[in-house]
């Protein structure tokens, strides 16, 4: 029996407040039954009903959808790390569209593949290790398009272009359908979020649209994540900053406090010795100041054990003056670099300041030395010499003269200061000469020393002659005496080819006496005049005819005292002069002026040493 519009009101009712009172699917359903048999009237009622049911589940469903968006905005504004709030939206997204698993895929920046980041619901490590080229898969078609896509059948979709690997993974992960949204930040697609099922299923757009909103949200968990590590980089960088700035604050006060006790030291030109001491206190060193011929000028050893070691010139403009040296067990660090190159600066100020000095002292000895030679007032001199420490009046000294044409003039004059500062005398010039007044109780060894350091010092043969000694009141009123003497001797010796030979004037006989200036040439030349032809012949013949002329002249001109000189019969010295006769071409050699003239010749010859 067909049911009334009237009879229909009722159940109708019920309906309505089924609906109104959400209640389950079940009782609606069978309440819906009674209305079907209404007619027209209940088919609508049946019809609106359904359509009041499904606006009721839709919106119930959009409310869930928001409120999952809503609590993973809260996750966006939380404190969590990044990984944990993806990890929650994938959760999310597993849970809304009811699928099976849901993971995140991000782009390397590197390659451009696709990685995966976080998943849930996976089954395989294979499926969680996956990466993928751009273009192929689901993944890279999102990533590379940045347009969505969805599949029921994955490994058979015509659409998808499948990396081998990547399509074992999903086979063995049972997957069947898969849907991927693109994750965009600043209009470029970063990653991909996926949602999948181990069975055949077609993904809505509501579903699609869903999982967009969960992607955008991953997205700007990304970038948050990564402006996050950009802050965080910046910020260790600007920590790093502050702290080299602290650092090179505290180098700069290291070096200023250096600078004020260095400074002053320069200032009162301290002791090359104080001045490694303080510097091997400043940087806890064993500090060496050598010099350019690699002489130690000072030496601290400090409190640290060896170590590497670290050198800085010495230098004043284009002039260096040698190194300092540095060694400690750590390395130097910037500060202790600046210091150490101030403390460079400070040597050379040092070194330049003693070096005039030196240069002032030298001067003033050079000075006293010509007042010396030019006879000054010998009380005057004292007071200078005492001032100026040499010449003690308890000592003997000799002057002594140094001559080398081949050596320049300031070279000589340099290395007999340096000489007679070594040996406690003094050094000057004169008359184009060098001259010297050293310690020395024989004028002969004194000489000798003067030209061997000479020589040794300059490369060149220098020659020397020297007087004396004198002491006392005596050394400061007969310079001007023995200053000829000396030069005499010197330029005698020269003359007769003695160079970087040293002698006194008493060493060299009557003729270092008599003879001012003698020419090697003239010297040459008489000897080769007079007694030439002899000296060939004793060379040829191994004859003492020019010993025999000597003993002659030295018993004068006795053949007996001769003979007995000689240790040969006295017929012997008679055959001996009547060859000499015949060598020489006449007796002239035996007349009274060709007598001395031959003396004078046999006196060269010893002076010579023979020829």
């Amino acid at each position: 029996m067909a049911v009334t519009t009237e009879q229909a009101t009722g159940p109708l009712a019920a309906v309505l407040r089924m609906l109104a009172d959400e209640a389950p699917a079940s009782e609606i359903a069978a309440a819906l039954q009674l209305l079907a048999g209404a007619g027209a009237a209940g088919a609508r009622a049946v019809a609106d009903a359904t359509r009041v049911r499904e606006l009721l589940d839709r919106t119930a469903r959009r409310e869930h959808e928001g409120q999952a968006l809503y609590e993973t905005a809260e996750d966006l504004t939380s404190l969590r790390p990044g990984d944990e709030v993806l990890a929650a939206i994938v959760d999310r997204a597993r849970t809304l569209l009811g699928c099976d698993s849901s993971y995140i895929a991000l782009v390397d920046p590197d390659t451009g593949d696709a990685f995966m980041r976080v998943t849930a619901g996976t089954r395989t490590e294979a499926l969680q290790c996956v990466r993928q080229a751009p273009g192929f898969g689901v993944g890279g078609y999102v990533i590379q398009t940045g347009r969505p896509l969805a599949t029921s059948d994955y490994l058979n979709d015509p659409r998808i272009h499948h990396d081998p690997d990547v399509a074992s993974a999903v086979a063995a992960d049972d997957v069947v359908s898969i849907a991927g949204v693109p994750m965009t930040a600043g209009g470029t697609v970063i990653g991909a979020l996926f949602a999948a099922d181990r069975h055949r299923r077609t993904f809505d757009q509501d579903e699609i649209a869903l999982l967009a909103s969960l992607a955008a949200h991953a997205a700007i968990v990304i970038e948050n994540a990564r402006l996050f590590e950009r802050v965080q980089a910046d910020s260790a960088g600007l920590r790093a900053a502050g702290a080299r700035l602290r650092a090179h604050r505290e180098s700069l006060e290291r070096a200023g406090r250096a600078h004020e006790q260095l400074m002053p030291m320069a200032l009162r030109q301290a002791g090359l010795d104080e001045f490694a001491t303080t510097v091997a206190g400043l940087l806890d060193a064993h500090v060496t100041l050598v010099a350019g011929d690699g002489a130690v000028l000072a030496d601290a050893p400090g409190t640290s054990p060896g170590g590497p070691v670290c050198e800085v010139a010495v230098q004043a403009g284009p002039e260096t003056f040698g190194v300092l040296r540095v060694q400690r067990a750590t390395t130097l660090d910037e500060g202790d670099a600046r210091i150490l190159e101030r403390a460079a600066q400070t040597a050379a100020l040092l070194l330049l300041t003693r070096r005039r000095t030196d240069a002032v002292a030298r001067e003033q000895l050079a000075a006293l030395v010509t007042d010396l030679v030019t006879g000054a007032d010998p009380a005057v001199l004292g007071r200078r010499a005492a001032r100026l420490g040499v010449l003690a009046a308890d000592r003997p000294h000799c002057v002594v003269v140094a001559t080398c044409d081949a050596v320049p003039r300031r070279t000589l004059l340099t290395a007999a200061a340096d000489l007679a500062e070594a040996c406690g005398g003094i050094a000057g010039e004169h008359a184009g000469l060098a001259v010297l007044v050293v310690p020395a109780a024989d004028p002969g060894t004194a000489a000798r020393h003067v030209a061997g350091a000479l020589t040794a010092a300059t490369g060149e043969p220098v020659t020397a002659g020297a007087d004396g000694p004198r002491s006392g009141a005596g050394c400061l009123r007969d310079v001007p005496e023995l200053h000829p003497a000396a030069a005499r001797c010197a330029r005698l010796l020269a003359a007769l080819g003695r160079c970087g030979q040293g002698a006194a004037v008493d060493e060299l006989g009557v003729l270092g006496s008599l003879l001012e200036d003698v020419a090697p040439g003239r010297v040459t030349a008489l000897i080769d005049r007079c007694v030439g032809a002899l000296l060939d012949y004793d060379r040829e013949h191994a004859t003492p005819l020019v010993a025999t002329m000597r003993a002659y002249f030295a018993h004068d001109r006795n053949p007996p005292a001769t003979a007995r000189e000689l240790g040969v019969h006295v017929n012997t010295v008679y055959q001996r002069i009547a060859r000499i006769d015949a060598v020489l071409g006449d007796d002239g050699w035996r007349s009274a002026e060709g007598g001395l003239q031959t003396q004078v010749v046999l006196g060269f010859l010893d002076l010579l040493g023979g020829r």
